[in-house]
């Protein structure tokens, strides 16, 4: 473990001055629920008042939560903010063609282990600023946007925790006739690992890691018949940090390329019900030929899945996909990973008002760990949205997750989260917001189990 969590030079002073300091937003997030429940009560006055209330709304009206269609897609990386009523959305400045949006953020959050170490465990407060500037095509088809978001991250003990992220966001789309588009992500990043993550414990630092992911697809229906062609291309690269004792973690053996093709087929049985026919292959090629433990981790694969599409609009809609997986890992000291796979995501609205997205996944990454060759993870999350009024999205969620290390006995790790996050808009150009969330792991692993609580309170502006 690194010295860092013990030195007498970043302990805290009197820990309970800290605890009352990360009561605050927690605080905070009461207030703005109880305001929200006192704004969402139903009008006493006469009919005629809540009328002409901004945020008033007719019984039969739909929320715009329960409007988004793709439970998968680039929805799941909107903010609550951009779920509020099109009322309280920015208003841009007008380029002709393309509508100017410029934004900030600023939060406080108390974090209770900053380290997510069992031990020795320290908390603190940190101050968080995310500008972010984007910039929205208005054509009458097509589409193309661009983003730059900034986040930064600065505690008020551990300043050599704090850290400076950059994103740079491009999505374009070509409509092909009314049948056909092509569509294309690209996203070029800098961050940090995140503290709980196996690979990055031992750093003075977290560890840095740069990113440059593109995807680009091709969409066609004809008649009853879809289909979707995808390739992805993911450069990633990570910088070697320095440990307490002056030691070097080598981080450099992670970069890599990550490269895959996936094809989709869809048949509609009837309507809202389609068969679906997924095969997705993949290929991992690192820069250097051995990892730090001797290891040569390049490998191919494949995931294939078959099952239902359902869209039964204003109700359901999502996957329910079963099939199989397999890793293949070129040095054959490395176990294949392998096994049955599901994949269930989709989008249920119960009310007008409240939206509920279930998940079920599989996954397969990559990892430093001697001797093995994959971490396996099965995650089982849901995510409840529901409009409180037209300007107050409460989002609740939930996340069970069990990782194994394939080739490794006594690793396994069980990790459980949970967050409540509330939104409030005050105007198109203001909204403030409050979270709480709670993260646990039990791991197998010596020292590998903790706990982490975390409050948010946050403001933003925009324009």
């Amino acid at each position: 473990m690194s010295d860092h969590h013990d030195t007498d030079e970043y302990d805290l002073s009197p820990s309970w001055r800290m605890s009352l300091i990360g009561l605050l937003p927690g605080v905070g997030l009461a207030v703005l629920v109880g305001l929200a429940m006192i704004q969402g009560q139903p009008a006493r006055a006469d009919a005629g008042a809540s009328e002409t209330t901004p945020n008033a709304r007719s019984a039969q009206s739909e929320s715009k939560v329960t409007l988004e269609t793709d439970p998968a897609g680039k929805e799941t990386t909107r903010s609550d903010a951009e779920r509020t009523e099109d009322s309280y959305q920015p208003k841009g400045i007008d380029l002709g063609v393309f509508l100017f949006e410029p934004k900030i953020e600023t939060s406080e959050m108390y974090n209770s282990n900053v380290f997510a170490t069992q031990t020795n465990v320290k908390d603190d407060v940190m101050t968080k600023i995310n500008p972010e500037l984007n910039l929205r095509s208005e054509f009458t088809e097509h589409e193309l946007d661009f983003a730059i978001k900034g986040d930064q991250q600065l505690y008020k003990n551990y300043s050599h925790d704090d850290q400076t992220n950059v994103e740079a966001d491009i999505l374009g789309r070509y409509d092909i006739g009314r049948d056909v588009q092509m569509n294309y992500l690209g996203i070029a990043y800098s961050s940090h690992q995140d503290r709980s993550t196996p690979d990055a414990v031992q750093g003075v630092v977290p560890t840095p890691i740069q990113g440059v992911l593109n995807t680009a697809n091709i969409k066609a229906q004809f008649d009853r018949f879809s289909f979707l062609g995808e390739i992805k291309a993911d450069r990633l690269t990570f910088d070697d940090v320095k440990t307490s004792n002056g030691g070097l973690i080598l981080n450099t053996d992670q970069n890599r390329w990550e490269l895959s093709v996936r094809e989709r087929g869809a048949y509609e049985m009837f309507p809202g019900y389609a068969a679906v026919l997924q095969v997705t292959e993949n290929s991992h090629i690192f820069d250097k030929t051995l990892d730090r433990s001797g290891f040569d981790r390049e490998s191919s694969g494949y995931r294939a899945e078959a099952g239902v599409a359902v869209d039964i609009s204003k109700l359901i809609r999502g996957d329910f996909l079963l099939g199989y997986f397999q890793q293949y890992y070129k040095d054959s000291r490395l176990p294949n990973a392998e096994g049955l796979t599901s994949r269930v995501v989709f989008n249920w609205t119960p009310t007008k008002l409240t939206i509920v997205i279930p998940s079920i996944d599989r996954t397969v990454t990559d990892t430093t760990t001697a001797q093995a060759s994959a971490l396996d993870r099965s995650a089982l999350t849901l995510t409840v949205r529901h409009e409180l009024e037209r300007n107050i999205i409460l989002t609740g969620f939930g996340g069970v997750y069990y990782d194994q290390l394939t080739g490794v006995q006594r690793q396994n790790d069980m990790t459980y989260q949970a967050t409540a996050r509330l939104t409030y808009a005050f105007t198109s150009e203001l909204y403030v917001g409050g979270e709480v969330g709670f993260q646990s792991k039990r791991s197998e692993a010596q020292l590998g189990s903790f706990d982490q609580l975390t409050t948010m309170l946050k403001l933003g502006v925009q324009y």
